[in-house]
């Protein structure tokens, strides 16, 4: 291979990032996911303590948890962590119905 060759084939492999790019977006994922995980629990708690149904903050919670692990468990090719993510998405659905049913 020439230099030329050797630099487009490095550009075609890195056009999403280098490895410090897409480690710094794995972290900063991850980051996120916590930070809406501690605010919801937080959010949660208050209406929990004003006597009011948390069904909509778990309906949240759940789903962004589930479609998590759907998504790692079907690219790794994982059946049990697939089968915790269809679980938590099934759970999210069910307080999604709770929410909307209390809002009738």
């Amino acid at each position: 291979m020439d230099k030329n060759e050797i630099l487009s084939k490095s550009r075609k492999e890195n056009v999403y990032g280098d490895e410090r790019e897409k480690e710094v977006r794995v972290k900063r994922d991850a980051f996120s996911q916590w930070g809406l995980i501690v605010l919801g629990i937080i959010i949660m708690v208050i209406k929990l303590l004003r006597t009011e149904s948390p069904a909509d903050i778990i309906s949240i919670l759940f789903c962004t948890s589930g479609l998590g692990f759907t998504y790692e468990g079907i690219k790794l090719r994982k059946k049990y962590t697939v089968a915790c993510g269809i679980a938590l998405l099934l759970a999210s659905i069910y307080f999604f119905y709770k929410f909307c049913a209390g809002l009738f």
